[in-house]
């Protein structure tokens, strides 16, 4: 059963769903709009016996602390609170996996952090090297926000076959979000000039996409993909799926981390029997 916890991560508390007890760690985090509560599929798909997982809901984010200002709801802010909170959880050589903009996020954490990784899933990731807002962004989410229209999380093709509780907790999430987070969160994903930041990874990295994405693009997917060290990335692309696979296809999705994890272990095991 995934569990709902709260962890003091440096100035803020926040919220995290905790499932299973195997050795492999994963830590999940989420998208510019949703909370940790998304990967709740994934979580219970995964072999508990074998994985055990941590999905943060940032700030502004479910039951997480609010922050007062635009520059708590950057990537790199996100990126800062993440670190406080695995810190703080106890929590090294995991694998960390990032949706949309948390893909930024755990990409941030990653050019930062990466002597506490295992490894490094980019799920359908805010594209690296930005991109430009639309001249009237601003105002169209001001008015949203003045009207009090919570914006609906788009669950792809299958969202009828989701647990009604899921899509209704997932939903009211949303609707608590902060209009700070909105224009932060925006705003910061536009600036993002990490692409080019991106050889410097020397950890196995896996890129995730559905061909369907039009949120992100599989342009910006795939350049993110290429970006990487040849020898070091890993890709995979799914038919007929849209932004988001781990509500799309979590029992596929889930198959798929189980490999790469279990294929990223093996491959540091092997590495440091060989450095000896």
């Amino acid at each position: 059963m995934v569990q709902a916890q709260f962890i003091q991560s440096g100035t803020a508390r926040l919220q995290y769903f905790e499932h299973g007890h195997g050795r492999e760690t994963l830590v999940l985090v989420h998208g510019y709009q949703t909370s940790g509560r998304i990967w709740k599929l994934i979580q219970e798909a995964l072999d508990p016996a074998q994985y055990h997982t941590i999905a943060i809901s940032n700030r502004g984010a479910g039951d997480s602390d609010h922050g007062q200002a635009e520059a708590d709801y950057t990537v790199q802010a996100f990126a800062r609170d993440l670190w406080h909170a695995v810190s703080a959880l106890g929590v090294r050589d995991f694998t960390l996996v990032g949706h949309s903009m948390g893909g930024a996020t755990v990409t941030q954490f990653a050019l930062e952090h990466a002597h506490v990784l295992k490894s490094l899933v980019l799920l359908n990731s805010a594209p690296l090297n930005g991109r430009p807002l639309a001249a009237d962004w601003e105002t169209q989410i001001r008015q949203q926000f003045a009207q009090g229209v919570a914006p609906q999380v788009n669950l792809g093709t299958q969202a009828a076959t989701l647990p009604a509780d899921f899509i209704k907790a997932l939903q009211a999430d949303v609707a608590r979000n902060p209009l700070e987070r909105a224009l932060a969160g925006r705003r910061s994903m536009s600036q993002l000039r990490l692409r080019e930041q991106l050889s410097r990874l020397s950890l196995p990295v896996l890129v995730i996409g559905g061909d369907l994405d039009t949120t992100v693009g599989v342009e910006n997917i795939l350049a993110d993909y290429l970006a990487l060290p040849p020898d070091r990335r890993f890709l995979h692309v799914y038919h007929g799926v849209g932004h988001s696979p781990n509500v799309e296809v979590p029992q596929e999705l889930a198959a798929l981390l189980s490999a790469f994890v279990d294929q990223a272990a093996a491959t540091a095991g092997q590495e440091a029997a060989s450095a000896v």
